[in-house]
């Protein structure tokens, strides 16, 4: 008799167990559903990222020596989107004191650069237009809406190899670099991004952006 109430009463509580809810649901989840995707287009905030991607606008210029520089956009030699720079200068033949190019990015709204300096720098990609060489007769420069202009010179460990016109070379200048404390630099009113043209060459530039080290 004992025994077949027992039988009983386990019988109960499975039935009493199977019409309960659960007390935990589990829900299955891909491997990388939760993984935040990185916003190219973007910089803790600052999104004044691409210098210079695709658009010969206003805000890009050359020294208006035609003897010494020229720009145009080229759409056959690209690194990325739809045009390039092609950039072609001989300051010595040409006879001229200072040429450059520069791009006022962002429509020339002052840009607030301060927070980027220890941790960022501005990167490009250069191909040569014929040939191949190893140093480029360049300085970069940043210059505020004060009129204050930090330079820094290229050197060869600023790039990934040598330059040729078969392959594009990426060229990164840390912004740590640049003697912006020294020259009592605003990084909170950036004006503009400067190469300054020494010697003579003929490239093709493209995909000038800030990116983070």
């Amino acid at each position: 008799m004992m025994q077949k109430i027992h039988i009983v009463l386990f019988l109960s509580m499975l039935i009493s167990f199977a019409a309960c809810k659960p007390f935990a649901t589990f829900q299955q989840k891909g491997l990388y559903e939760n993984i935040t995707s990185v916003d190219v287009n973007s910089i803790d905030g600052f999104n004044a990222v691409y210098i210079f991607k695709d658009d010969f606008d206003k805000s890009v210029w050359v020294s208006p020596e035609t003897q010494c520089v020229s720009m145009q956009t080229d759409a056959k030699h690209v690194y990325a989107d739809k045009n390039a720079l092609h950039i072609k200068w001989d300051k010595i033949k040409g006879g001229c004191k200072w040429i450059g190019i520069g791009f006022g990015w962002n429509n020339w709204v002052a840009k607030d650069m301060l927070d980027l300096i220890e941790n960022c720098a501005v990167q490009m990609q250069v191909k040569s237009a014929k040939g191949s060489f190893s140093n480029l007769p360049v300085a970069f420069a940043f210059e505020d809406y004060s009129g204050v202009q930090a330079y820094y010179g290229y050197e060869k460990s600023l790039s990934t190899s040598k330059f040729n016109d078969s392959t594009w070379t990426s060229l990164t200048i840390p912004l740590s670099k640049f003697p912006f404390k020294e020259k009592e630099f605003n990084a909170e009113s950036v004006k503009q991004f400067m190469i300054q043209l020494e010697g003579d060459g003929d490239i093709y530039l493209d995909n000038i952006k800030l990116i983070k080290l």
